[in-house]
């Protein structure tokens, strides 16, 4: 990514900002986050989509965990479509939950895993 650090970053939906969790090259860390496959650590760009599921659940019930799961799909599916308008490849992974929550806390505490 043209313009950024190498390192772990999180994207504050409600104001837009891009924020630096941690400068450094997490290659290994993300090869073992999507379950010892090699595309995340051979990708450019890992995004990794969270939520807090129990606020969800909460309010919207049972139906509310089908909406994140819809949303999640839906903004990956646009981020594919991005991707592949500028000819660079885009899929989606499977991934360790805890593990990717554990590696994002404090700003994932309380969050989910939902898309990769």
């Amino acid at each position: 990514m043209e313009g950024l650090k190498p390192g772990a970053y999180f994207f504050g939906r409600e104001q837009s900002t891009l924020e630096l969790l941690q400068e450094g090259e997490f290659r290994a860390r993300a090869h073992h986050l999507g379950l010892g496959q090699d595309l995340p650590a051979d990708a450019c760009v890992d995004i990794f989509f969270l939520s807090d599921l129990k606020r969800i659940l909460e309010r919207y019930g049972n139906r509310g965990y089908r909406a994140v799961q819809l949303e999640a799909g839906a903004i990956g599916g646009r981020m594919y479509l991005a991707a592949y308008a500028q000819h660079l490849g885009a899929t989606g992974l499977t991934f360790f939950d805890d593990d990717v929550t554990n590696f994002f806390s404090p700003h994932a505490k309380d969050k989910s895993a939902i898309f990769l």
